[in-house]
């Protein structure tokens, strides 16, 4: 008599809205399908989210969920797409015997974590910023794991690693990586991104720094990753300038930039900062200026602490930018022991990929 096989665990990762929240669904799903787990993965219907779904293994399924706001018009909206997605996840996890609902943040986590709840399945949240966005706030009433990557004021929140997907980690030398842009790899490469959609700020900095003191970046190869709605735009500022650079939209394989990069600009998203601890990159930090909590900050103070990359206020406008953080990026260009320094302290002191820890949270048996 033939044993019966046991029936392959199946996990729904909802998690959508900006590139942040599907990155680390994404990071999440390698690590459980390595254990043998089935994967679905929910996201929003905008279109970073599918432009970072484009080269994923991993089958996904759009929900029709709305951003939480408290506008009359913006309210009425997310009740009814949180209705609906709801309904939508709920069938869902039948369909697809679901085993537990994992929720990486975005307004698409609430609604699978309610409907997760309601049919008797486990849930777990993940959180990446302190403090919690709004759909996390709200989610995490129905989950009975919560993870969080920062400390927060979330209760009975597990401190883990942020997760990040295997295409951000560098497996070449920089030589190798800077080939795959066309870079001379025998320059040093500076790297300038504002995450997966772009950074006005950043975009209009670097340019009309490179314009108004071209000799500091001699000898440099310039990466400037400007958002697929600003490429044109920021290809002809580095033009204007008279400094060479390559511009892209968007990279899929983040790690073969971090790995030829010598400075990175950033903003500063969680998942930005924990590339950019695993990858040992010293860069300077314009947080996103119009968050009201500023968490973008406070992701980046445990590295600046460390000693691995300096903040630097994005004051909004061009000619106060170019005074501030202007003033350090000139300097870091020029001043190779400090980078060196930046790199050496987060050698010294290596990060972790805690998506290992999601998978088993989602695998654990409830107590």
């Amino acid at each position: 008599m033939h044993s019966q096989q046991p029936r392959v665990t199946n996990v729904l990762i909802a998690g959508g809205g900006s590139g942040g929240h599907v990155a680390p669904a994404i990071a999440s799903a390698e690590s459980l399908s390595a254990k043998g787990v089935h994967v679905l993965l929910a996201h929003s219907n905008r279109k970073i989210d599918f432009d970072m779904m484009e080269d994923s293994p991993f089958d996904s399924v759009v929900l029709a969920a709305a951003p939480l706001s408290m506008k009359p018009l913006g309210l009425i909206r997310f009740c009814i797409g949180f209705l609906r997605a709801t309904h939508q996840v709920k069938r869902i996890i039948k369909e697809n015997k679901i085993d537990c609902v994992l929720a990486t943040g975005g307004f698409v986590s609430a609604p699978a974590l309610h409907a997760g709840r309601k049919v008797g399945c486990k849930t777990v949240l993940l959180n990446l910023d302190d403090p919690p966005g709004k759909a996390n706030k709200l989610a995490v009433r129905w989950a009975d794991t919560v993870l969080t990557t920062v400390i927060c004021a979330l209760n009975d929140a597990v401190k883990i690693a942020p997760p990040l997907r295997q295409s951000v980690i560098a497996s070449k030398n920089a030589g190798e990586s800077k080939k795959i842009f066309g870079l001379n790899p025998n320059r040093m490469m500076l790297l300038v991104t504002g995450a997966s959609q772009g950074a006005s700020t950043i975009n209009q900095l670097l340019p009309a720094l490179a314009k108004m003191q071209p000799t500091f970046f001699q000898g440099w190869e310039i990466l400037h990753i400007a958002g697929n709605d600003h490429a044109d735009s920021v290809k002809q500022a580095w033009q204007d300038a008279g400094v060479s650079c390559r511009v892209v939209g968007f990279i899929q394989n983040m790690g073969d930039a971090w790995g030829a990069a010598d400075l990175a600009i950033t903003r500063g998203g969680a998942n930005t900062i924990a590339e950019i601890s695993i990858n040992r990159v010293p860069s300077i930090v314009l947080p996103y200026p119009y968050h009201q909590d500023d968490h973008q900050r406070t992701n980046a103070e445990p590295l600046e602490e460390l000693g691995g990359v300096y903040i630097a206020n994005d004051h909004k406008q061009l000619e106060l930018n170019l005074k501030d953080a202007g003033v350090l990026i000139l300097e870091l260009l020029k001043q190779h022991q400090t980078r060196f320094t930046m790199r050496q302290a987060m050698v010294e002191s290596p990060s972790s990929n805690g998506a290992d820890a999601i998978a088993s949270a989602c695998l654990s048996k409830p107590d």
